[in-house]
């Protein structure tokens, strides 16, 4: 669930799920609707129709039997009228039997929809069959005329006759009872039916409600999880129009998270090449301005100073003149400097290319310390070399990295002296297809708010420092492809490491 795309998912499978439980209701319950109607429809009234055809040849049969048999002139006639209304009434019960079978293979009934009206109308079938008998005998002997004339064979049917009048009687109650229980089933089924209907309409709109209820809080739930993006969009207006500093928090779901930090690193890395462009934009400005100045300084400087080197010599001949012998060694000194620092500002503004090439890290770092090892010595510095057990071997230009190195074991030493007396270590080790060179000394250490400024062009921390010594190293560290930084904790100390191109394999 810490994703976006997951938690968008989850909300429209929850939502589909509960549009499928609301068909899947829907659908069961109009199903139960169909069954019901089609129960009423093919089943109950038909039935009850049936019933009452039966009941209505019943009581003709039974109202033939007890006042019109008797009263026929013709015996044949008599027959006749007899059997037919036994057929109607035979083909009533047995249309009922056939209509309460067919309901039972059109719609899956309960059985007990019908567990009254089965034995009811089996009941009705068995007492019709067991009449058979006598209504052979009494088709057998018609009763016409008077009683006085029948003779003994009339005489039997007419005793027949009355059980079949009683038994009829039965029966006709039995119909009727039948067809009463089937207008009593009607009447429930359809009741029933309306209220289903009702609590299917119900259903239908609780349930819709909910539908649109949850798909308002899942709408509601995606614009949330969404609304970072908007914070992206803002934080991707600001930085367009220059406020490369801008940062958006790096929360919300996965995707979300992961792309605030992609962009909080496109910002940083805005900030610092736009940082670098305008640094080195300075440092072209500085170049040019220091290459003017040092052109327009160093002549008169090499007048003055060699003007002052023969002044001295023609005061050299002059007695009590110390002073103004003095003064020209002063003035010659201060010349020096300036020449010096000229010297500084021209090679600033003219770094050449580096011309790469193989060199040993190890041998240069050796020659080095026991370059400057005497004079930190003199500074009660004590350096000391910590070199990689491997051969390391740069791509660099050996006079340039040696260059910045001094420097940086010059400003570390100035950083020990502070402090009275201390240690310098120069280190070296490999780090994949780089080479790491360490100065680290136990000075006095840097503020963290001069450490951001510390290689800015003539940003100085010492006394009569003209700023150009940290920009000059990494400048030229850069133009090797490599890069400085500088780790310092106030009182403790300060680490400068150096990481230059290793020659490549095979080269």
């Amino acid at each position: 669930m810490r994703t976006l795309s997951a938690r968008i998912l989850l909300g429209f499978a929850a939502l589909t799920v509960t549009f499928g439980v609301i068909t899947a209701t829907v659908v069961f319950n109009m199903s139960q609707v169909e069954d019901q109607v089609t129960l009423i429809g093919k089943g109950y009234v038909p039935l009850a129709l049936a019933s009452k055809d039966l009941a209505r040849r019943q009581d003709d049969l039974r109202n033939y039997l007890e006042e019109r048999l008797l009263d026929e002139s013709n015996a044949q006639v008599a027959r006749l009228a007899l059997r037919n209304s036994r057929a109607n009434r035979d083909r009533a019960l047995q249309t009922l039997r056939r209509i309460l079978d067919t309901v039972e293979q059109l719609v899956e009934v309960d059985p007990k929809q019908f567990a009254v009206t089965r034995p009811k109308i089996e009941t009705l079938e068995a007492a019709v069959a067991a009449l058979d008998a006598s209504y052979a005998q009494v088709n057998a002997s018609i009763m016409i005329g008077k009683p006085e004339t029948w003779d003994t064979a009339q005489q039997g049917a007419f005793d027949t006759l009355q059980k079949l009048r009683a038994e009829e009687r039965k029966l006709m109650q039995k119909a009727n009872g039948l067809s009463e229980q089937l207008d009593r089933n009607v009447s429930q089924t359809t009741h029933t039916l309306e209220q289903n209907e009702h609590t299917l309409r119900l259903r239908t709109i609780y349930l819709g409600l909910a539908a649109v209820l949850l798909g308002l809080c899942i709408t509601i739930w995606v614009v949330i999880t969404l609304r970072p993006l908007s914070r992206l969009r803002d934080a991707a207006r600001r930085i367009a129009s220059g406020d490369y500093a801008s940062r958006i928090p790096e929360k919300g779901p996965a995707e979300v998270a992961d792309l605030a930090r992609e962009f909080n690193s496109m910002g940083r890395a805005v900030e610092e090449r736009e940082r670098e462009r305008v640094r080195a934009e300075r440092l072209a400005a500085v170049g040019k301005m220091a290459a003017m100045i040092t052109h327009e300084v160093r002549n008169p400087l090499s007048s003055i100073g060699l003007n002052t080197e023969l002044l001295e010599e023609e005061l050299g001949a002059v007695p009590n003149a110390e002073e103004a012998r003095s003064l020209c060694r002063s003035i010659h000194r201060e010349v020096d400097r300036l020449t010096v620092i000229t010297e500084e500002y021209l090679a600033f503004a003219r770094l050449p290319k580096p011309k790469l090439a193989a060199e040993p890290i190890n041998a240069m770092v050796s020659a080095l310390a026991a370059f400057v090892r005497e004079d930190l010595a003199a500074r009660q510095v004590v350096l000391t070399t910590e070199l990689s057990s491997e051969e390391l071997v740069g791509q660099i230009d050996a006079g340039q990295i040696r260059q910045c190195l001094i420097n940086l074991v010059r400003n570390a030493a100035d950083a020990v002296a502070v402090k009275g007396k201390g240690w310098v270590i120069l280190r070296t080790r490999p780090d994949g297809d780089r080479v790491i060179i360490e100065v680290e000394d136990s000075g006095v250490g840097i503020p963290s708010d001069v450490l951001p400024r510390l290689f800015d062009p003539f940003f100085s921390t010492k006394d009569g420092g003209n700023g150009l010594g940290l920009a000059l190293t990494q400048q030229i560290v850069r133009d090797h492809g490599g890069d400085v930084e500088v780790a310092s904790t106030v009182g403790r100390g300060t680490t400068f490491t150096v990481r230059v191109p290793a020659q490549r394999s095979g080269a």
